[in-house]
């Protein structure tokens, strides 16, 4: 499921709707489609702001990975791959 450009989830390379969030008895669209993306970007934002160490490197790297995980998903919720399973 894909909308525009303008209402897509902010994380670079996702094209999901933002998911809806219960506030008051009215449900507002979030700022991501999911929290695994929502975790990504504050990650990702964590990593640009830590000092330049082999640690940041790796795990620069290592999100790289997850970014594909993510990208590769056909559902909001579909968090399997990322857990490891099928």
């Amino acid at each position: 499921m894909t909308t525009a450009l303008s209402d897509r989830c902010p994380r670079d390379g996702c094209d999901f709707l933002p998911i809806l969030v219960l506030i008051d008895g009215s449900a507002l669209p979030a700022v991501h489609c999911s929290d695994a993306c929502a975790d990504f970007t504050w990650l990702e934002r964590a990593l640009a702001d830590a000092p330049s160490t082999s640690e940041t490197a790796a795990a620069l790297e290592g999100l790289a990975g997850l970014r594909r995980l993510l990208d590769l998903r056909q559902d909001p919720s579909d968090i399997g791959p990322l857990l490891g399973g099928e």
